[in-house]
Order: C-alpha cells, then structure tokens, then sequence
C-alpha cells in the first residue's frame, strides 16, 4: 500500500489539477507537512525541505512534459548502456490513476474546498479514469484506498454505503472521517 502515499509527482498533478499556482502550492504543502504529514511517502515526513523542491521540480516538468519527454529515450539508452533496465511496469501499480483521485479529493475537502464532501456518480469516477465497468478487483482497490484515506460514502438521505454496492448512475457524496 506504499502507492498510497503522498509522493512530489503526485502532489505537483493535483496542485496542477486544482490550478493553486505557486503561493498555493506552497502553503498546501506546508500544510500537508504540519497537519497530513502520515500520508506523506516516509522519506519526506521529517524532510520538508525535500518535499517541497521535488514538488517543485515535477512541477516545473508537467509545465514543459513534451519537451522532457523527448528525453526518456535517451535515459533508457544511458541504463541500458550501463546494463540495466528502466522497468517502466514498476513505475505504475495494477489500478494507475485511481489512487490520485482519492488523494486530490481528501485534499480538496481538507485544505482547498469551502465544501466538506465531493459529489459524484460512480460511473463519472470509472469513466474519468478509462473503465467501462467494474470488476471485483477494482472496487476492492476504490475500497482500500477509501478505507486508507478515512473517507466514507453515502448515497441520498446521508445514509452510508458500500462502494462496491452502489449502483453506476447513483450520486454518491464522499466526506472525510
């Protein structure tokens, strides 16, 4: 479960993504830092330092992702050359994505939203990141990262549900424990 937490990639996606810019971005981080510091990757939990540059840095490469990108070929031509290989499938875990939703949303109603919940249908959340429907593994993941990021679903009425219950087109709000 080392996937869930906070990584600098991750969290420079989802500043990008909610447009803080950089005054933004910087207090979010000092705020993660002080307050959600146990969903941040072990290395940067007594770091702050170098959790705010290689937010930074990945920052500034999703600004210029085209021109970096050229680039990728040449660094697996440099391991290779030195008799290693990029495992490029180790990079990204069986559900890739999925996980940032549940990362921006907790952060969005903790720290950027004036809203304390996030409402949403369950087929917009598997259609947003490229599934049609759902399988048995996935709704155990959309399970685990909930469970790991104490949030919690209801459906209409404020009752509590069970993701892997809820039918596709029912609007589910999803709040922080």
């Amino acid at each position: 479960m080392i996937e869930l937490y906070y990584s600098p990639f991750e969290l420079a996606c989802i500043t990008e993504s909610l447009g803080l810019g950089t005054r933004g971005t910087m207090e979010l981080l000092n705020w993660i830092y002080e307050k959600d510091s146990a969903y941040l990757l072990p290395q940067y939990r007594k770091n702050r330092k170098n959790l705010l540059l290689e937010t930074l840095h990945w920052q500034d490469y999703l600004s210029d992702k085209v021109t970096l990108d050229r680039e990728f070929p040449v660094i697996q031509r440099d391991f290779n050359n030195l008799g290693l290989q990029l495992p490029v499938e180790n990079m990204m875990g069986d559900y890739p994505d999925v996980d940032i939703f549940f990362k921006s949303l907790r952060l969005r109603i903790l720290y950027v939203g004036n809203q304390d919940y996030v409402r949403m249908k369950l087929r917009t959340l598997l259609t947003a990141y490229g599934y049609k429907r759902r399988s048995q593994g996935l709704m155990d993941y959309l399970s685990d990262c909930m469970f790991f990021f104490h949030i919690q679903t209801y459906i209409r009425g404020g009752i509590e549900c069970d993701i892997r219950e809820v039918a596709l087109d029912d609007m589910i709000t999803f709040r922080i424990l």
